[in-house]
């Protein structure tokens, strides 16, 4: 039996003992015709309330006696009004009958009825593994229904309804959309898609927005669609569904901190189903298709990602990228391109980039017509992934994530072609130096940005020259094997100090002391372990650094005499302003490096967000890579394994955790963690 419907029977039951209570008075004071109106309302209230039992358990039988004799005691009763028997004997048997009904009823255990409104069927992985738990459990009713989406057109309008039931997999059963959500009242809606009519590309039906869901059940849940390396940036942005559903699914603690602070005590740590998907793809891969086998002929496929991201930020860039990156791989004899595209791609170059469109898809049917290699637009993305041997692609998505788990490489593209790669690193380097000198107030001594974890450069500007030089850490005590194991983004910037090199956190936990002759120091904040872009930027002001906090709670202040970190309590810059400065003022300088500057370059990073691939660069790209040029530093799987439970709670278990969590709070009265 559902709670909801147990708990409106014990409802109308509840208020049986007032109207005996009440009839007994009646008899007592001798009113025959309203103690008759009354015992006629009792018995036709139990008939209804024998109909609901009989419709709602499937063991009802043992009640059907109960019921019988609860009618029979009220008739008994009735005549007894009008002769000389007891009309109070019959009265306390309808009772005594009342009271074991109340019981059985009280003691029956319920069930919830779960519905999962996924909308995209590549996004089903996002819930399918909460529904196979939720299959399993037979205190609950699961039902899948795929609901109808509406692509935008140029301009916004809508187009025509569509839903993708058919692509779902065969194994899940599914119901259609004439369920009424409205009667039924769900004990658990689970949604995937928080934006409701604000996205730009697609919109689900109207009816299954979430300010209309929640009218309807107790629990809407929404559980991501996507997955992230930790820190999300764009997810601190307030999607619609955020204010109307009343939990959030967050696959870490880097991942709630991530919401807007408003949403945060919605948000449940529980894990994602997508790494549960991919794990069992990983450990039991699938067959190819055929089709797939006649394009790969037995080459290794390398995963191609298209990413909307990507695309957006520089579209011009993003095409010329496609067609070095199908270049590469037309005819190569050793690697096939699997290339999957981000499924809304082709849809938002209509409504956000549309002089680029023709572009895009003439390159699609070259890549299609001349079988450059392999396209999957299937909603099977845990396939891609098992079959794959590494990533290609953007690092804005989160695909990295879902490779990360399956312990596969990475190769993270520079969508610049390696003529213009150089040219935008020195740029990127002039315009860090030159901001930070229109920053300074004064001079309080040499510092130095922090390149990649591996040396320091210290700017020179003069008459529209900069010169770099730099500073190996080898010198200051960390070998090169230690260097090589400091994630890039480890440090920010260095300060030069009564002979020491004072280096500042940037998403790392502690301030680093460097000086000749003497064993490295840390100086580590207190509670904090590590988090992406911890902090943006610091600076040094007397005998203190200053550390500007981003994804960290509040800025810091670290004392050069007492070396201590000192906590600013409620400082924190929240919309901090990015600086850029004007392309033809970058040009006017000239930029010369006093070491050689393929130096630069290392070809491999082990950044926060990966540990276990390559990012292109002018010193070794994805052209050298399918070349089988030695690689700048071995992938190092041991280290990315080791940072696997960083990413995510629950990798591999997280549907049955989230079913558990959410059933227990649709079989009570109270909701957890409110």
């Amino acid at each position: 039996m559902r709670k909801r419907k147990k708990e409106q029977l014990l409802s109308l039951l509840q208020s049986y003992e007032e109207v005996h209570s009440t009839l007994r008075s009646f008899i007592a004071e001798g009113r025959e015709k309203e103690a008759t109106s009354l015992l006629v309302l009792c018995q036709e209230g139990m008939e209804k309330i024998e109909g609901e039992v009989q419709a709602n358990l499937a063991e009802a039988g043992g009640l059907t006696e109960l019921f019988l004799q609860y009618q029979e005691a009220l008739f008994h009763t009735y005549q007894a009004l009008s002769t000389a028997e007891s009309e109070m004997d019959f009265l306390q048997k309808a009772e005594s009958v009342y009271f074991q009904i109340k019981d059985v009823i009280e003691r029956t255990a319920v069930h919830s009825l779960i519905l999962f409104l996924p909308y995209k069927a590549s996004m089903w992985d996002s819930m399918e593994s909460i529904y196979l738990a939720a299959r399993k459990d037979s205190s609950c009713e699961a039902l899948v229904m795929p609901i109808s989406y509406i692509e935008r057109a140029e301009g916004g309008s809508f187009g025509e309804a569509q839903n993708e039931r058919e692509k779902f997999p065969a194994h899940i059963p599914l119901i259609t959309e004439d369920f009424s959500i409205e009667e039924e009242r769900p004990d658990l809606i689970y949604i995937h898609n928080p934006y409701d009519d604000a996205n730009l590309v697609t919109s689900v039906h109207p009816r299954y927005y979430s300010s209309n869901l929640k009218k309807y059940t107790d629990n809407l849940v929404y559980v991501p669609y996507f997955t992230t390396m930790g820190i999300l940036s764009h997810g601190a942005a307030f999607r619609p569904a955020f204010q109307n559903v009343d939990y959030i699914v967050a696959q870490s603690e880097e991942h709630k901190k991530s919401l807007p602070k408003e949403v945060e005590k919605k948000c449940v740590i529980l894990g994602s189903p997508k790494f549960d998907s991919i794990l069992s793809a990983v450990n039991h891969p699938p067959k190819m298709p055929e089709e797939w086998e006649s394009i790969a002929k037995g080459r290794d496929l390398y995963y191609y990602n298209t990413s909307l991201v990507g695309m957006l930020e520089n579209t011009e860039a993003f095409l010329e990228k496609m067609e070095e990156v199908f270049s590469l791989f037309k005819d190569h004899p050793k690697h096939c391109l699997l290339w999957r595209p981000h499924p809304l791609l082709e849809n938002t170059f209509l409504t956000m980039r549309k002089d680029y469109q023709s572009h895009f898809l003439c390159l699609k049917e070259k890549f299609l017509k001349e079988e450059i290699g392999i396209y999957d637009n299937s909603p099977e993305l845990e396939r891609a992934v098992s079959l794959s041997e590494l990533y290609i692609g953007d690092d804005g998505t989160s695909l990295i994530s879902l490779f990360s788990v399956a312990e596969k490489p990475v190769i993270i593209l520079d969508n610049n072609l390696p003529s213009k790669r150089n040219e935008e690193s020195y740029k990127t380097l002039l315009e860090y130096f030159l901001l930070r000198k229109a920053r300074e107030e004064r001079c309080y001594g040499e510092d130095a940005l922090v390149y990649e974890g591996r040396f320091l450069l210290v700017g020179q500007l003069e008459e529209k020259k900069l010169s770099i030089k730099k500073i190996d850490l080898s010198e200051w005590g960390i070998s090169e094997e230690e260097s090589d194991r400091i994630p890039g983004d480890e440090y920010g910037e260095a300060y030069f100090d009564h002979g020491r090199w004072i280096l500042s956190p940037k998403a790392g936990n502690h301030f680093l002391i460097l000086e000749k002759g003497k064993p490295k120091q840390r100086i580590y904040l207190s509670g904090f372990s590590y988090k992406p872009d911890a902090f943006f930027e610091s600076n040094r002001v007397e005998d203190y650094i200053f550390c500007r906090a981003e994804n960290y709670p509040n800025d810091i202040r670290f004392s050069l005499k007492t070396l201590c970190i000192e906590e600013l309590k409620g400082q924190k810059i929240e919309e901090r302003q990015v600086y850029h400065i004007a392309e033809h003022v970058l040009e006017s300088w000239d930029i010369q490096f006093t070491f050689p500057v393929e130096e630069l370059c290392s070809g491999f990073l082990p950044w926060r967000r990966f540990s276990y691939g390559l990012r292109e660069n002018e010193a070794y790209c994805l052209q050298d890579f399918l070349s089988d040029k030695p690689l700048p530093r071995p992938f190092d799987k041991a280290f990315s394994h080791s940072k696997i439970k960083d990413i995510a709670v629950n990798i591999g278990t997280a549907g049955e955790k989230i079913h558990a969590y959410f059933q227990r709070i649709a079989l009570q009265d109270e909701k957890i963690g409110k």
